[in-house]
């Protein structure tokens, strides 16, 4: 999440001077400089021969007590005052400053689209691991339960789909008992102190006392054979039980302390290395086995998880700390989702953006919605990335709780079939042995080139690949100097989409060779997009154009208390423009979506197949009322 601060609105990126270039990017490198980092690590560890040390970040004591919540400080984008989460997904947007900024944009379009490039500097994390792994090997993970007898160095589960908390906690019950039978355990119970988690901990404190009372009527939890940590995290770390105790009490009363933290950050490999750091001595000294059960609804801080995901894992199979998780569903290829929140003094509704995927590495899907950047919550039937692989690499489990969350935009509560979802399991290898992989593959590197050039979470190329959607003056002079603008650049962007397909239809060829179930429903979803957003672009540029000479009358529709002040878009059916390009290219797109239907049933692909077929092509401009108390709200922090 982003940092708030109480200003105006600023712009949301800068414009470069040429389109399609950078690629300041954490979501990929090109073949070679994965191969050079990981050669580079190997032979780090060659010479050095030792095992890792863990860095010991600041860890916070604080006695067991329930704290009144605190303002969460993150920006939520707008949304009318009567919206509602959906149940299903929608094809109209959450409301929300998210149209790029107003100024003029380079006609010129680039010749082809770039390899993604390694950053070109390295930044020094404070709290990582003094650590460096080579490669890690890649197994993928099955839905069957695990042995009752795990020896030391089993991979783990990185998918247990779970009916809910109490199933959950079921399984955990069982683990727990599994491994009290060969000796002594010290737990480390770890959450995720973010505002959306208040509900899950308030659940799970209300069921720790069963699986405790279980576990004491077992006659394995006798004694001290069992004791307990409880530790909670968001932007910093803090430690709620001095020492580990046996006490079941004193665990759920830790539990329901822990409070709200208002950073909106999530510093998950941070914490796992405090975990690690705190108890590992701990476990040593009394002879136990030490694990961690973590508790999050987020996949967390996306920096330090590129930078920290795989020093934490080595310094769990070190410490030989299986990590257990109970977490929600990623995204289909998108980092984010978003949740609904209510300002406590204006009772203004707003949508704060978490971290929530993706499945794989890096996106595999489009980030751009075709006008505007995604905001959709599209199931993928997996859950994120670092924790799935956490959980493989360390011989614990990822339990995918299924329950539905009221407060998440564009909610899709369909469960996917896992002998459907099985053909398409996401690739859970290190990030750069995943990116050296990718790129042996002419059609995975064309596909991810273009995902990234068409990504709209890069500055500064946001501002090139969408348009003011949301948000227009009503004033008729106003009005003018932003059709003017995002006409402009609506006309390049169409350029940019004409430009992505015909580089994906040079190696079209190899989509039927790549071995990959997944990364051939990638190219389907994703070369079908390229063409149906340059017909939506058309439509948007007729449109705007029509509604600057004859605007429509304003009748403050939404009633006397909201006055109509913006007019904001909505995908409609209808089109304007109907020339046998345009006809062509709708024909076309809905061909390739129903096609994907086919062949990807009962998947996100299919479901985002669905999804765009049910938008139509054509838009409109509808009044709405800006609440104006929203300019004093929390604003983005650029």
């Amino acid at each position: 999440m982003t940092s708030p601060t109480t200003v105006a609105r600023t712009p949301e990126e800068a414009v470069p001077s040429s389109p399609l270039v950078g690629r300041s990017m954490l979501w990929g490198c090109t073949a070679g400089g994965s191969s050079m980092v990981v050669h580079l690590a190997l032979l780090l560890v060659l010479g050095l021969l030792i095992t890792p040390q863990i860095t010991r970040p600041p860890v916070q004591i604080v006695e067991s007590q329930l704290e009144p919540p605190r303002e969460m400080e993150d920006f939520p984008t707008r949304l009318p005052v009567d919206a509602k989460p959906a149940k299903v997904l929608n094809p109209s947007p959450p409301d929300g400053p998210n149209g790029p900024v107003n100024e003029d944009i380079s006609d010129a379009v680039a010749a082809a689209i770039r390899q993604p490039k390694l950053p070109n500097s390295v930044s020094l994390v404070t709290n990582a691991l003094s650590v460096e792994v080579g490669v890690m090997n890649l197994l993928h993970g099955s839905r069957e339960r695990m042995q009752v007898d795990v020896p030391e160095g089993t991979r783990g589960e990185p998918l247990a789909s779970v009916r809910g908390i109490d199933d959950a906690m079921d399984r955990i019950t069982q683990e727990i008992l599994n491994r009290l039978a060969h000796r002594k355990l010290l737990i480390v119970w770890l959450f995720d102190e973010s505002e959306s988690m208040q509900d899950d901990r308030a659940d799970i404190s209300a069921r720790v006392h069963r699986v405790y009372e279980e576990l004491k009527l077992s006659g394995t939890a006798k004694g001290d054979a069992l004791i307990s940590s409880v530790m909670s995290y968001g932007a910093g770390v803090t430690l709620h039980t001095k020492l580990p105790t046996s006490d079941h009490l004193k665990v759920e009363a830790a539990i329901a302390g822990i409070p709200n933290d208002p950073s909106g950050k999530e510093m998950m490999c941070g914490a796992i290395n405090a975990a690690l750091a705190q108890h590992q001595t701990i476990a040593q000294q009394s002879g136990r086995q030490l694990i961690s059960i973590l508790v999050t609804d987020e996949s967390g801080d996306m920096t330090t998880n590129h930078t920290d995901l795989e020093s934490t894992i080595a310094a769990a199979r070190a410490a030989r700390c299986p990590i257990y998780i109970l977490g929600r569903e990623a995204v289909f290829g998108y980092p984010y989702a978003h949740l609904r929140w209510i300002d406590p003094e204006t009772k203004i509704s707003f949508w704060l953006r978490i971290d929530r995927g993706p499945e794989t590495p890096d996106p595999e899907q489009l980030q751009v919605d075709g006008i505007h950047r995604r905001h959709d919550a599209h199931p993928s039937g997996f859950g994120p990335y670092e924790q799935a692989r956490l959980a493989r690499q360390t011989g614990g489990v990822f339990f995918l709780l299924p329950s539905p969350e009221a407060n998440l935009w564009r909610r899709d509560d369909r469960i996917y079939d896992a002998d459907a979802m099985r053909p398409y399991l996401p690739d859970l290898s290190a990030r750069g042995d995943y990116a050296v992989e990718r790129d042996k593959h002419p059609m995975r590197a064309a596909l991810w080139k273009v995902i990234t050039d068409l990504n709209p979470y890069l500055p500064p190329r946001g501002a090139l690949v969408q348009v003011r959607f949301w948000d227009w003056p009503i004033d008729p002079a106003a009005f003018a100097r932003e059709a003017e603008t995002n006409i402009k650049k609506a006309q390049t962007l169409e350029q940019y989409f004409a430009l992505a397909q015909r580089e994906l239809e040079k190696v079209r060829s190899q989509r039927d060779r790549d071995p990959s179930l997944r990364w051939r429903a990638n190219f389907d979803t994703t070369y079908a997009q390229t063409i149906a957003y340059q017909a939506r672009l058309r439509e948007y540029v007729a449109y705007i154009k029509a509604f600057n000479v004859s605007p429509k009358a304003i009748k403050n529709v939404l009633g006397p208390a909201r006055p109509t002040n913006a007019w904001d878009g909505a995908y409609i059916a209808r089109t304007l423009v109907n020339d046998s390009e345009t006809q062509q290219m709708r024909e076309r797109a809905t061909a390739l979506y129903r096609q994907t239907l086919k062949d990807h049933a009962g998947t996100p692909w299919a479901a985002r197949a669905e999804f765009e077929l049910a938008r139509g092509f054509g838009i409109e401009l509808r009044e709405d009322y800006e609440d104006p108390r929203r300019g004093a709200v929390l604003v983005p922090e650029q």
